[in-house]
Parts: structure tokens; C-alpha cells; sequence
């Protein structure tokens, strides 16, 4: 009796366990198990998948960058030519240097322009066209991992900071209110900074800087020694200094010569009352000067008789006492 109950239970037994293997193994892939953010705030979202394994169909981020040197008889007029061109382009002008010196065998006239992406080649093509074409380079930067990774933690970052916000409203006692904001902030600082991250890869991908350097004719497109292009550039500027005071001098001369025909008859009529009153100053001084010597010439010869008188009394007096 045992035996046939045991054969009747074994089949059945084995059917459930084959029925659970298989759906065990049909659900598992689906299942991940629960792992706790870096706050301990819930499950963290499923991992991004790496950009190796998005397959074919990624679209990749690439960041372009050109550079242009154009030989030309007008740098000004082949700039605005540029200017112009980029801006039917819907790019604009991101630097300008243009050197426009006597001399044509130095300067370094630059300009940086800023175009869209899909637009570098055809801008590149047109202006070559504006001069006579001496070198021209593009240069591309696979930016796809970064912008990837920066999108990932940007999503990550955005959930986490909703669940943050739910657990403060769950939050009852103060220090836990004051724990769950300072690790709010933390996450939104580095959100924001993610996304100014973010927003610069776009632009990259986006848009092409092209720096285009424009030539003279018969100027070398090979940098030149810094200390020579510093002294042409210094006597360029003595140069112009020089001139500068010449037009100077020769902007203030007439006004000189009206001065001078006008105040040099005021000055001579000055000069001459000035020396008139020398001359009275000085007479009047010789003046006083022969009074005085006059007075004391005449103070002199007053005391003589009194001297002499003197003398012949002190002779009066020996004469006398001799005989005693």
C-alpha cells in the first residue's frame, strides 16, 4: 500500500519541480536585486550601458576644430568677406586681430570664427575661395564616452534627488530634516555642475571653431623670431610717435606766431618801463649815495680845530712843566 502511494507522489513531485526550474529561469533576467544609493536612500537605478556596448546605431559625438592660412593683397576686405560668409552661415566672429603695417613681411593677422557643425566643411570650401590657399587642417575628437557618462549621472543624480525629497518629507525629528537637506544640496551642486558640463559638450559637437590667419602677399606663413618682429614693431612705433609730435608742433605754430605778433610789442613796452625804472631806481641811489658822502665829508672837518687846539695845549702844558 505504501509502495503504491509513494509511485502515485513521486511523478507529481518531479512535474512541480521542473515547472519552477522553468520559470525561475524564465523571470531571473528581469530581477535585480535591491542595492542602496550613496545615502542610503533606495534602490539605485540599473547601470547605463557603456558606449562599447550600445552597438552600431550610437549616434557618435564628434568636436571638430579647422584652421585656415590665406594668402591676400587686403587683409580688411578678405576679414569682412569672412565675417560675412560665416554669418550667412549662422556662425559669427569669435575673435579679430588684423595687423596692418607698412611692413608687408611681418604681421600676424588672425581671426576666429565660430560656425555650426554641420556646416564647417562647406564654410571651408568657400573660403578658400577668398584668397590664395597656403595650408588647411581639420581636427576631430570623439566626445561620445563623455557625453554618455554625463547624461547617465545627470539621470542618476535627478532620481536621487527625488527620493531625498521624499524621504525630507518622511523626516521627523530636526537632525534628521538638517541631515536630508545637506545631502540635498550636495546632489544639486553636482547636478548643476553636470549640466554646465553638459551644456559644453553640446556646444563642442555642436559648433566648429575655425581659425583662419590671413597672409600678405610674399609673407611667410612660418613664425618669425619674437625679439625681430619686437623691433619692428617698436621702430613702427617710434615712428609713429615721431609723427605724432610733428603734427603736433605743426598744429600748435600758428597759433604761436599770433601770440607772438601780439604780445611782443606788450612785452617790449613792458621791458622798456622795466628798465626806465631801473635806470630812476638807480639815479636815486647814486643820488643818496653822494649826500651822504658829502654830509660825512663835511662831519669830518669839524673835529681838526679841536684836535689842534688840543695839541697846542698839551705842548702849552710841557712847555710849562719843563722849567719847574
Amino acid at each position: 500500500m505504501s509502495t503504491s502511494r509513494f509511485s502515485l507522489w513521486l511523478p507529481a513531485v518531479l512535474l512541480s519541480s521542473v515547472v519552477g526550474l522553468v520559470g525561475c529561469t524564465q523571470t531571473s533576467p528581469s530581477y535585480s536585486a535591491p542595492e542602496s544609493g550613496p545615502a542610503g536612500d533606495g534602490p539605485a537605478p540599473a547601470a547605463t550601458m557603456a558606449p562599447s556596448e550600445a552597438g552600431p546605431t550610437t549616434n557618435r559625438q564628434v568636436a571638430r576644430t579647422a584652421a585656415l592660412s590665406l594668402r591676400c593683397a587686403d587683409l580688411n576686405a578678405t576679414a569682412e568677406q569672412l565675417r560675412q560668409l560665416a554669418e550667412s552661415m549662422g556662425g559669427y566672429v569669435a575673435s579679430e586681430s588684423i595687423w596692418t603695417s607698412a611692413n608687408t613681411t611681418s604681421g600676424n593677422s588672425r581671426i576666429v570664427l565660430s560656425v555650426p557643425s554641420e556646416n564647417l566643411d562647406r564654410f571651408l570650401t568657400e573660403a578658400a575661395k577668398l584668397g590664395e590657399l597656403v595650408t588647411r587642417s581639420v581636427t576631430a575628437r570623439d566626445v561620445t564616452e563623455q557625453v554618455v557618462d554625463v547624461d547617465a549621472r545627470i539621470r542618476t543624480l535627478r532620481e536621487s534627488i527625488s527620493r531625498i525629497r521624499a524621504l525630507m518629507d518622511k523626516a521627523g525629528s530636526v537632525t534628521e530634516i538638517a541631515k536630508v537637506e545637506e545631502e540635498l544640496t550636495s546632489r544639486q551642486s553636482e547636478l548643476e555642475s553636470l549640466l554646465a558640463k553638459q551644456k559644453a559638450l553640446k556646444n563642442q559637437v555642436e559648433r566648429a571653431p575655425v581659425t583662419v590667419t590671413l597672409l600678405r602677399t610674399g609673407q611667410s606663413d612660418t613664425p618669425q623670431n619674437p625679439l625681430l618682429i619686437g623691433l619692428i614693431q617698436g621702430w613702427e612705433a617710434l615712428q609713429s610717435s615721431v609723427a605724432a609730435l610733428f603734427v603736433l608742433i605743426g598744429g600748435l605754430l600758428p597759433f604761436a606766431l599770433v601770440a607772438g605778433v601780439i604780445g611782443w610789442p606788450i612785452v617790449r613796452r613792458y621791458r622798456r618801463r622795466a628798465a626806465a625804472r631801473k635806470a630812476a631806481s638807480a639815479g636815486s641811489r647814486a643820488d643818496s649815495a653822494d649826500e651822504a658822502r658829502t654830509s660825512g665829508e663835511s662831519a669830518g672837518e669839524q673835529p681838526e680845530p679841536a684836535d689842534h687846539d688840543g695839541g697846542d695845549q698839551s705842548e702849552q702844558h710841557r712847555s710849562d712843566a719843563g722849567p719847574a
